[in-house]
């Protein structure tokens, strides 16, 4: 059985988290800067609005899931999960919506779009396996019995 963590108390996963999404809200602004004003040499406005797209699809898909992290991981497993899975399975609807909307609109560029909203995305989930290494958090507790080796 798991120990009750103390409200307040700070955890190795929890300051986790919390690098992992300040580096990933830095990383994407800095991708927003870079992004739209690279696009906007090379593409005009319509680049500019699908790099600018692109990062805000690419937050979304990141930061809601490091969020939805922070506050689930002092819950129990299955209430973790569901938090998790959740809001992946909301951000996912959100996305797909967002795609199609912008499908029909003709002021993004859609090459830029899609090179932007991969970086983005590529960005956080590598920053989200490093906070997880950096975390070292365990598969299995040291409790958890069974007596099998």
């Amino acid at each position: 059985m798991t120990e009750p963590i103390e409200v307040g108390a700070r955890s190795a996963e929890g300051d986790a988290y919390r690098w992992a999404l300040r580096v990933s809200a830095t990383s994407l602004a800095a991708l927003a800067i870079v992004g739209a004003t690279a696009a906007g040499l090379l593409r005009g406005s319509a680049g500019i609005w699908g790099a600018l797209a692109a990062v805000g699809i690419a937050a979304l898909s990141g930061l809601v899931t490091q969020i939805a992290m922070m506050v689930g991981h002092r819950r129990e497993p299955t209430a973790f999960v569901g938090i998790v899975a959740g809001s992946w399975l909301a951000k996912m609807i959100i996305i797909a919506v967002s795609v199609v909307m912008l499908k029909g609109v003709d002021s993004v560029d859609r090459g830029t779009f899609g090179t932007v909203l991969l970086v983005g995305v590529g960005a956080t989930l590598t920053i989200d396996m490093f906070a997880v290494r950096r975390a070292r958090i365990p598969y299995t507790s040291s409790s958890s019995g069974g007596g099998r080796s």
